[in-house]
């Protein structure tokens, strides 16, 4: 039986939806929410301006969408690389590793990411949106320091939850400095400082046990 006209096949939608999600989280993380349009995504995605709303009925939800497609992407890769390491130390070594990887795959990745927080403050209804997004960050980290402390990796007095605040500040540290930050060997060497600095401070706390 064939498709109908005008009706496009699952291969085609979710290519399109792809094509929206690209140029939409391009177009937050360089003009900003209030100056993002549909227009200038749909003219990126190859579709009309009215063809968006198909997909997302609102800018607040494709703004999520892009959101929750952007964490898909990191923390996917963050999962994928720790998984194929053994040791707290070398999974902390595979997510910096990893962030410089996918800064080199699309160096506006952090920008947005970044911009998030930004974005939320000005816009109290995008923040309660965001809330829906299950933050897999929290998720990621909570069960690599519980993993961690498992192992007896991690000193027995740190709570598992102030090492996944230590972890969420330096890997957010680090993704803001890479908003400024262009020369990738600059970020290396920052990266490379932090992987010392981790080794530095288990052994102490080694020590002090």
């Amino acid at each position: 039986m064939s498709r109908r006209l005008g009706r496009p096949s699952n291969s085609d939608a979710v290519d399109t939806r792809e094509r929206i999600l690209r140029e939409a989280r391009l177009a937050f993380t360089t003009r900003g929410f209030d100056n993002t349009t549909n227009r200038e995504i749909s003219a990126g995605a190859g579709i009309t301006a009215a063809a968006i709303y198909h997909y997302f009925p609102s800018k607040v939800e494709l703004f999520v969408a892009v959101y929750d497609d952007v964490q898909m992407k990191v923390y996917g890769a963050f999962e994928a690389a720790v998984a194929q390491r053994e040791t707290f130390l070398e999974k902390f070594d595979a997510i910096f590793d990893t962030m410089l990887e996918l800064g080199d795959e699309d160096s506006m990745l952090a920008s947005f990411v970044v911009g998030v927080v930004t974005e939320a403050e000005h816009h109290p209804d995008l923040a309660e949106a965001l809330k829906k997004v299950a933050p897999r960050n929290n998720t990621f980290l909570t069960t690599l320091c519980t993993e961690a402390q498992r192992r007896r990796e991690l000193p027995g007095s740190l709570r598992v939850q102030v090492a996944v605040d230590v972890m969420a500040g330096v890997i957010g540290g680090f993704a803001r400095l890479a908003v400024t930050v262009r020369d990738r060997q600059r970020l290396r060497s920052v990266a490379n400082v932090y992987k010392s600095m981790a080794r530095n401070s288990l052994s102490r706390a080694a020590v002090g046990a």
